[in-house]
């Protein structure tokens, strides 16, 4: 049965349409942030999942919950123990200074400026307004993470029930949605396992050049620099740069100049293996990822990136399963997304 999903121009329709579910997606972000994190927990975790249901014979939701406590668990505590060193270090740096820190404050000026602010009502405004952004965020994560913990539960329990149901209700598109599913659910996670590849490899440089330089707590400052990847352009560098300014200020002269030249040399390989990595883990061009980092640098905002990739991504997941073809596969042919 020759059967076509899009009427005349499909990858124009598939452009358009995908352009606007992101902007839409973009918008709403504040709204579906936790669904979308709850999801990703979900197909990460599902091999795990499968893993302890058939190897345990545990219940679907009994598994679902137990696995999503223990990884929620091990989240908490790596961050608790991290907030704990920076404060921690934070306070042992004012203890170094404390002389610069007390000088500071007895100063007339930083006086003559408090009095003025005062007068003026511009403190009294600025502690009311951070009293209440910290009074209206506090309830608002916890809200957040309760969330994302039940829907990660959730997904994780009814995950296969929804895709079934899903695929009952296709009618004669069942076949290529069965595709689809396939092949996203693939991609998704080898572009997860690339990323994650590259932060481990982040966190290990960092943990190496910590050490070699002589920074304390190399392992907890090497995990902040890997989340610190994250961000565009700076990347680790919000890490390397400050605390290399510190070592030199601190007469650690050689140190922070090994940490600088270091992050340097790692912007430079980041940019050589990025490409290499995930297109050879999601099967994409390196010349496609090569430009969704530029496009992200020269915008400066992740977004780009994200919209670039999963533009690549989903083009290619549906050109797989058959969508843009005129006549679409039966559920027995062959898909190569290689």
């Amino acid at each position: 049965m020759k059967t076509r999903l899009f009427s005349d121009k499909p990858r124009l329709v598939f452009f358009i349409g995908y352009t606007l579910l992101f902007v839409l997606a973009v918008q709403a972000a504040a709204f579906v942030l936790p669904f979308v994190i709850a999801l990703l927990f979900a197909v990460v975790m599902k091999p795990l999942f499968d893993f302890l249901r058939a190897r345990f014979r545990f219940r679907s939701s009994f598994a679902a919950t137990a696995l999503t406590l223990l990884i929620f668990g091990a989240l908490f505590a790596v961050v608790g123990f991290l907030l704990f060193l920076i404060v921690r270090q934070a306070l042992s740096l004012m203890t170094d200074y404390r002389s610069v820190i007390v000088g500071y404050i007895r100063s007339p000026e930083l006086l003559d400026t408090l009095r003025d602010h005062l007068l003026s009502g511009d403190l009294l405004t600025a502690v009311s307004s951070a009293a209440k952004m910290l009074f209206q965020m506090v309830p608002l994560a916890i809200t957040f993470v309760v969330i994302t913990f039940g829907m990660t539960v959730f997904f994780l329990h009814r995950l296969g029930d929804l895709r079934d149901r899903l695929l009952n209700r296709a009618g004669e598109y069942r076949a290529v949605l069965n595709r689809v599913f396939r092949i996203a659910y693939s991609m998704v996670r080898r572009f997860i396992r690339s990323y994650l590849i590259l932060y481990a490899i982040t966190f290990a440089e960092a943990a190496f050049i910590f050490y070699l330089t002589g920074v304390e707590y190399p392992l907890a400052f090497a995990f902040i620099t890997a989340v610190a990847d994250i961000l565009p352009v700076l990347g680790p560098g919000t890490v390397y740069v400050p605390i290399g300014i510190l070592l030199i200020l601190n007469r650690n002269t050689a140190g922070g100049v090994i940490l600088l030249l270091f992050f340097l040399l790692t912007a430079v390989l980041r940019q050589i293996l990025e490409p290499r990595i995930v297109s050879g883990s999601v099967r994409m061009h390196p010349l496609a990822v090569l430009s969704a980092i530029y496009f992200s640098i020269v915008s400066m905002n992740i977004g780009v990136l994200f919209y670039v990739i999963g533009l690549f991504m989903a083009f290619r997941v549906l050109n797989a399963a058959g969508v843009f073809e005129k006549t679409l596969p039966h559920d027995g042919t062959k898909v190569d997304i290689s």
